[in-house]
């Protein structure tokens, strides 16, 4: 009777839990197809006809819903079809695509290696048409040499004695630009020179040769083809002449005759560096009527003295052609590197003197070559700006032993760059 009683209360109770089991369920089915639906609601765009509105749920994923299938996930969530799915790109007019897009103004690896090449190497660019731009560079160099002081005397040498030379010359040179046409770039530089010898123990300074020059592109550029500049210069004689000062003691502080120039030159980029090369020539005109005395004498009257030295009547400095290339890098943004070698000849010089006893005298100078490495580090200061510091180291005996520059735009000193309106 006790055993019959207990199963009895076991069976009502195990009824009772399966029931109260059911009922939960059903519960938690209702409330999970609650929120599917109060969530898909939520999707649907408030104006009809928007362009962003999202499309109901297929008929399929309408059918599990309503049919009370659980929802797999923790928290409420709307299932989106793929092909709905939006995309990470900005749409084309949105602020956020605006911003992203390049601007006008944004340097790109070219163009931020055409500015490096450019702000050292100015022969290879042009300047727009109405602009205007100034520079500033500080060029020194230091030649040694040693020369043989000798003397002679019926056939003996009774002295013999050699003198160590040291020349230091510091160049300022102000360099205006001003683009007359797109393709066609007109400059003018004024130099101050200030000199120092070692073995004269004399110093000078004062102005310069002023330079004038063109330069002009008369191709415009085209894909496939190395672009071309063609330039041309004027050298005046403004300078003291070395060919009017006393040579045993005074310096000059120009090159005493007028010279034209005419070349050409071109460049490839290739990133990330750019390649350039040049050739030129140079022919300098004759100076006669010089009546300077050389080899030591003083000049008197249209003979002069010949005591001691001979009269220098005519100097032709001759023809003068060179070349020159290398290569500039960007290291980035702010610092970028050009290393070039340039070599020059000089031909055909000669000197000619005062008759003397009737018979004339000439001489005619060796030919001369000058050969220059060169390595230019440049430093973007600011984003319009870039300060180049060279070192060139002379390769022949005719070279500089050693040359330093330093060049930057006037419009880091408050000489803007000015444009045409």
């Amino acid at each position: 009777m006790n055993n019959e009683w207990m199963k009895r209360t076991l069976l009502a109770i195990s009824i009772q839990f399966v029931m109260g089991s059911l009922y939960a369920a059903e519960e938690v089915t209702d409330a999970s197809a609650e929120v599917a639906e109060t969530a898909t609601e939520a999707a649907q765009p408030e104006q009809a006809g928007s362009a962003d509105a999202t499309p109901s749920a297929s008929s399929s994923e309408q059918a599990d819903t309503a049919s009370g299938a659980p929802v797999a996930s923790s928290s409420p969530a709307v299932t989106i079809n793929k092909d709905e799915t939006k995309s990470l790109v900005p749409k084309p007019g949105t602020q956020a695509a605006e911003a992203l897009q390049k601007k006008e103004g944004d340097a790109t690896q070219e163009t931020n290696l055409q500015e490096v090449f450019t702000s050292n190497e100015r022969q290879y660019s042009l300047i727009k048409k109405g602009e205007f731009s100034t520079f500033y560079d500080l060029d020194y160099s230091y030649y040694r040499d040693s020369q043989i002081n000798a003397g002679m005397n019926e056939g003996q040498l009774y002295q013999l004695r050699v003198d160590e030379d040291a020349n230091h010359t510091i160049t300022n040179t102000f360099t205006a630009q001003y683009g007359i046409l797109d393709n066609l770039t007109f400059t003018a530089s004024i130099p101050f020179v200030a000199k120092s010898d070692n073995l004269k123990d004399a110093t000078t300074a004062g102005l310069g040769d002023i330079n004038l020059g063109a330069r002009w592109e008369p191709f415009p550029l085209k894909a496939g083809r190395l672009p071309l500049i063609l330039f041309g210069s004027l050298s005046t004689k403004t300078g003291d002449s070395p060919y009017e000062i006393n040579p045993n003691t005074d310096l000059s502080t120009g090159k005493g005759y007028y010279s034209v120039g005419v070349g050409a030159s071109t460049r490839k980029y290739i990133d990330p560096v750019v390649l350039f090369a040049s050739v030129s020539a140079n022919y300098g005109f004759k100076e006669t009527g010089l009546n300077q005395v050389r080899g030591g004498g003083n000049a008197e009257g249209e003979g002069g003295n010949q005591a001691g030295g001979r009269i220098l009547d005519e100097f032709d400095p001759g023809m003068t052609g060179g070349f020159s290339f290398g290569f500039a890098y960007s290291f980035n943004y702010d610092v970028s590197m050009t290393m070039s070698y340039q070599q020059s000849f000089n031909m055909n010089t000669s000197f000619k003197y005062k008759p003397v006893a009737g018979q004339s005298d000439s001489y005619d100078a060796a030919d001369q070559s000058s050969g220059m490495f060169s390595i230019a580090l440049g430093v973007r200061v600011n984003p319009e700006t870039i300060v180049n510091g060279t070192l060139g180291i002379g390769l022949t005996e005719d070279s500089p032993d050693i040359s330093l520059g330093l060049s930057f735009p006037l419009d880091i000193l408050g000489f803007g760059k000015k444009k045409a309106k």
